[in-house]
């Protein structure tokens, strides 16, 4: 039943702007910008197509899409080979795919508490 669903889909024609708090999975396809902030728990995949902007604290994070802005993240963050992606990060843990495009400023802590 889809009352019993803990997701979030963002679709690829959706634009929304403003401050966002998500539960559960939450999948970015559309155009969003602002305050993103996705509870601790769930991960965060920005989808070949979308456009993020803004500031975004998350816990772990995909990124195949584009992000523009700084992202503060409790996990892992893994930027794949579609990417691109402009800004700062502040993460425990990083991974970027050969082919990716990355004009980043950046660090990792072990015990990241941002």
């Amino acid at each position: 039943m889809i009352e019993n669903q803990e997701f979030t889909y963002i679709g690829k024609s959706t634009k929304l702007s403003g401050v966002f708090h998500f539960n559960g999975p939450t999948h970015f396809q559309g155009l969003i910008t602002g305050e993103i902030h996705i509870n601790q728990s769930a991960k965060l995949i920005l989808e070949i197509g979308s456009k993020t902007e803004g500031i975004l604290h998350c816990n772990d994070l995909d990124i195949y899409g584009e992000f523009f802005g700084e992202i503060k993240s409790l996990g892992k963050i893994t930027i794949y080979p579609t990417a691109f992606l402009e800004g700062k990060i502040m993460s425990q843990a990083l991974e970027i795919l050969p082919g990716a495009i990355v004009n980043m400023n950046g660090h990792t802590e072990e015990s990241a508490n941002f």
